[in-house]
């Protein structure tokens, strides 16, 4: 029987929820950082160290999607499980060597040019975010057997618990307003995956205890590991954008303001393209061929519909100024620079639903080394634009990032069009 839309909408509204909440979480950290002392600096570092985090986490972003296709037992479960310990390790060990002071400082003094008041609190920030890379890992695994086994309206309440631990932190270093900032930012966020990863646990327990032994698939360690390396090499390339487009920045001019602002631009154009990105999961969940034809129909509904709000709140001034002056405080020296900013990641939204689109098929069919593919073309344009516009444009930092950062994923893409259009007509998988 093929899927309907309302079913597919059903289905995948509490992903949806969860990307939101997720979502919600950085402009949450950021407003209170606002808040502050030195607000402008402490956003900045707090940007800094953020990115440098993602950028070791990577390799297990995938988890939500290996999760989703490939446990379907217990056999499955215990294979891709061992998959998550190995990365589990590398991941916080990666993370001590980039917290020795010396090392820590000397990345961001001579590869990143990370201006040195800021790298105190930067610093701490960093290392207090030590449990970031596994917490999220095995938590997205376990969110992944849920959406696999039809629980995926528990998905949100993990979120929930994770969001009410981080604002629980954040108000407290908002009453307290003793510790700076960024280092208030970096511990609601260890605090807050650590609740995660507990509650997602929680819930996913009794669904692996009654797992069959084995299924049809029945793929083997080496296979597994063939399937997921792609996958995790794939976050680990994308999230390594955010160092490299902090190195764009820095190339800039107004460096320090182009840091405290540009992960305010990237946490709001995340709050729309989460919703679009969600579509992952549950594509992977329904895939058939049969159904693909109503699944490209509804991806591309909320695709618009999603990027239509974004053009709606753009134009409209009085609601940018509820969410960036009324919610997120920013600093009236940064509000300057939002305009552009936001106007040159507008078509981002509906370029994410796509790419959702695209990779949940060549997950589906196992083919995720064209996913990575994908994204070597996004980072490599990525790392030329960063180069190449300080050279040549005489603009402020966040400008480069963003106008970098939207040309690189429109390039990724069009890869991805007509690598899919290509397996379609050699497979007929459409």
């Amino acid at each position: 029987m093929s899927i309907t839309k309302k079913k597919l909408f059903l289905a995948w509204i509490p992903l949806a929820i969860m990307w939101i909440v997720m979502a919600v979480e950085q402009p949450l950290i950021t407003s209170v950082i606002s808040r502050l002392p030195d607000a402008t600096k402490q956003l900045a570092a707090f940007g800094y160290s953020f990115a440098l985090a993602l950028f070791i986490e990577g390799p297990v972003v995938q988890m939500l999607s290996a999760g989703t296709a490939i446990v379907k037992s217990k056999n499955s479960y215990k294979k891709i499980l061992k998959v998550m310990n190995t990365l589990g390790i590398i991941t916080v060990i990666a993370h001590a060597f980039f917290s020795i002071p010396a090392i820590f400082n000397f990345t961001a003094e001579k590869i990143f040019f990370l201006p040195e008041e800021l790298r105190s609190s930067a610093y701490w920030c960093f290392f207090l975010m030590l449990p970031w890379s596994p917490a999220v890992g095995y938590r997205r695994l376990w969110q992944g057997v849920m959406i696999k086994h039809g629980k995926s309206k528990q998905v949100p309440i993990v979120m929930y618990i994770r969001i009410a631990v981080a604002v629980a932190t954040l108000f407290m270093g908002l009453y307290l307003k003793t510790i700076p900032g960024a280092v208030v930012g970096g511990l609601s966020l260890s605090l807050g995956v650590i609740a995660g990863m507990i509650s997602a646990y929680g819930y996913a327990k009794s669904i692996l205890k009654d797992l069959d032994e084995t299924d049809s698939e029945n793929l083997n360690l080496k296979q597994m590991v063939r399937f997921y390396i792609p996958l995790g090499v794939t976050s680990w390339v994308t999230l390594g954008v955010r160092p490299l487009l902090n190195l764009g920045i820095t190339r800039g001019l107004n460096p320090v303001e182009s840091l405290a602002i540009w992960p305010v631009v990237l946490a709001y154009l995340f709050l729309y393209t989460s919703i679009t990105q969600s579509l992952q999961e549950i594509i992977i969940s329904e895939y058939k061929k049969e159904n693909l034809k109503t699944i490209n129909s509804f991806v591309n509904i909320v695709s618009i519909c999603i990027t239509a709000i974004y053009l709606i709140v753009y134009l409209a001034k009085p609601l940018q100024n509820i969410w960036f002056v009324n919610i997120s405080k920013l600093p009236t020296e940064l509000l300057v620079y939002l305009p552009l900013s936001l106007a040159l990641v507008m078509i981002l939204p509906i370029v994410s639903g796509r790419i959702a689109y695209y990779r949940a098929i060549l997950v589906s069919i196992r083919n995720t080394a064209s996913i990575t593919l994908g994204v070597f073309i996004n980072v490599g344009t990525l790392i030329i634009a960063t180069i190449i516009l300080p050279l040549v444009l005489k603009v402020s930092g966040v400008y480069i990032a963003a106008l970098s950062y939207m040309v690189a994923f429109v390039f990724e893409v069009t890869f991805l069009y007509f690598r899919v259009h290509k397996l379609n007509r050699v497979k007929n998988i459409f």
